[in-house]
């Protein structure tokens, strides 16, 4: 109990970000109309097929229909006595979210909400294991977590995805968990216990986690470059090879003992080398719009300037099926923003790093660190340019599973900038994320109740 209280006080503001989140989350998942997410009827149906055929589906030609799903799904107002069981083109996907699912859909006859709301609650633990990780290697700013926290929990198209149905919710859960575990490994190794950052328990934990990230979702891929740089950023100078080389081993040995199954499953059903299934599913998803018809209808120039603009826009808010959008002046206070944001980071990374007398110098922990969320954005924006150079796919959400360096690029700068301020009213940088928490809050439960919902012809209550 005394453990209990200690920890209820100690963290207190994640908490009240917790509590905040599954509010708003709550509301989303329980008044935006069913199927006004992303894919939602995709990944009810791999559910449903599970738990009612009792093994996982394999994607098949005419689980995908553009017309279909361009005039009866994706417009903001479905007709709700339209059969959607046809849309199953998730049925590639890998198994564990849906495998977990699959008992909440019996329990509860199929109904929405509670999936939707199981989601939202893995998604919790996205803000959780961040919280955690910035608490580590920043220990002595303790305001730095709860406000990258607070922005990672309230981007609203992120908490709309999260209120939603969909696999996204465990990959970033299990994205921000190697992260934790990757920051643990990196923060020991620079305390006097020469072993400590090759903790076993940590490289095998990083094992278990880049292992159930491989039956989860493809992005969440990214796991296994993160764990091992964390491990050579660990290690390197420090160790021998022969420690090195073992404790790569650990990780790689145990990760692809846990996906082998099922890649060997998707090989024998798809054949050739598509062990994700991947190949079949670009097979079937016939009519979505490739990138060399846009290139050629539009143009270079024209087809740049609409990516830019759409996965700007969809990253904060464009809600449904991308139908329902905010104001012009929305967007634009966004970019601003969020181009202030950048700015005031970079002031803080030249303040930090290369001014002479700069406040507060990195340590080799941090410098680590802010290396490992680097080569998780570029990992992702890799990705997200990998998969536009085929189709069309300019949305904002597939650049989510580099939250965690985007929150942290925000926290950052914002507490430099208050830094200034703090001199003469200290509590303004140590409250910060109470002011960003109650401004995003209300920012979302104003795009919910005058955009979203008006958008979809749906009622707030």
């Amino acid at each position: 109990m005394q453990l209990h209280k200690r920890l209820l006080r100690a963290h207190w503001p994640l908490w009240v970000i917790l509590i905040v989140y599954f509010s708003v989350g709550g509301l989303y998942a329980w008044r935006v109309p069913a199927w006004q997410t992303p894919d939602e009827p995709a990944h009810y149906n791999y559910i449903r097929q599970l738990a009612q055929a009792g093994s996982f589906p394999i994607i098949e030609m005419g689980d995908y229909d553009q017309q279909f799903l361009s005039e009866k799904v994706r417009p903001p107002k479905t007709r709700p006595d339209v059969s959607l069981d046809a849309v199953q083109y998730e049925d590639h996907q890998p198994p564990l979210f849906y495998a977990l699912a699959a008992p909440l859909f019996k329990l509860f006859d199929g109904a929405l909400l509670p999936l939707r709301l199981f989601s939202l609650f893995i998604s919790g633990w996205t803000i959780v294991f961040a919280y955690r990780a910035l608490l580590s290697v920043f220990p002595n700013q303790p305001e730095i977590a709860p406000l990258a926290a607070a922005v990672l929990a309230l981007i609203p198209q992120h908490i709309h995805m999260m209120a939603g149905l969909n696999n996204d919710a465990l990959a970033e859960a299990l994205i921000a968990l190697t992260v934790l575990l990757s920051t643990c490994l990196l923060v020991n190794a620079a305390s006097p216990q020469v072993e400590a950052g090759l903790s076993p328990r940590l490289l095998v934990g990083l094992g278990i986690v880049v292992g159930l990230s491989f039956v989860t979702k493809a992005t969440a891929y990214l796991n296994l470059p993160i764990a091992l740089a964390a491990i050579l950023g660990a290690s390197w100078g420090r160790r021998s090879v022969k420690t090195i080389t073992l404790s790569l081993a650990i990780v790689i040995v145990i990760a692809v003992a846990i996906g082998l199954p099922w890649w060997l499953r998707s090989l024998q059903v798809y054949g050739g080398l598509d062990f994700l299934g991947l190949q079949r599913h670009n097979e079937v998803v016939v009519g979505q719009p490739t990138t060399r018809e846009w290139l050629e209808q539009f143009g270079p120039a024209i087809y740049l300037a609409r990516m830019a603009q759409t996965t700007f826009q969809s990253f904060w808010g464009q809600f449904g099926w991308m139908s329902v959008v905010m104001n012009t002046w929305t967007y634009a206070l966004l970019l601003v923003f969020t181009a202030l944001s950048m700015l005031l980071f970079a002031g803080w990374w030249i303040w930090t790093t290369l001014m002479r007398g700069g406040r507060g110098r990195l340590t080799t922990p941090q410098r680590h660190v802010l290396s490992l969320y680097a080569l998780l954005a570029l990992g992702t924006l890799a990705g997200f340019l990998w998969y536009n150079i085929q189709f069309v796919q300019h949305q904002g959400r597939y650049l989510y599973p580099a939250l965690i360096p985007f929150a942290t690029a925000v926290a950052l700068g914002w507490t430099f900038a208050a830094g200034a301020v703090a001199t003469r009213w200290p509590p303004v940088r140590r409250y910060l994320w109470t002011a960003f928490l109650i401004g995003l809050a209300g920012f979302n439960l104003y795009l919910l109740w005058r955009v979203v919902l008006p958008g979809m012809d749906a009622a707030l209550f």
